[in-house]
């Protein structure tokens, strides 16, 4: 029973390359390069496609929050701290 996969742009993109590189039309080396990737990295790439096809090239981190996300209430607050340092420093300059 077939799946329904979601990819994006780039995905499809390195999806096509890895098939290329199956049907041996395209080197490791010519596809990093094409991908902007290290032949490391692309090895990893094939090793997911092979265990996963092509669900194993998509994004493992679509839909979960970034892990560099602040919290609203520490950036209200580097906010409000930044305005009063940035105030302390210019109103006597320009008194």
């Amino acid at each position: 029973m077939p799946c329904l996969i979601t990819m994006s742009q780039k995905e499809l993109h390195r999806l096509e390359v890895i098939q290329k590189i199956r049907d041996r039309r395209l080197s490791v080396v010519q596809a990093a390069e094409l991908l902007g990737l290290s032949r490391s990295q692309l090895h990893r790439l094939l090793q997911a496609y092979d265990h996963s096809g092509a669900a194993g090239l998509i994004s493992k981190k679509r839909s979960r929050p970034s892990n560099r996300r602040h919290s609203e209430a520490s950036g209200m607050a580097a906010r409000i701290c930044f305005t009063v340092s940035c105030a302390s420093v210019i109103l006597p300059n320009c008194a």
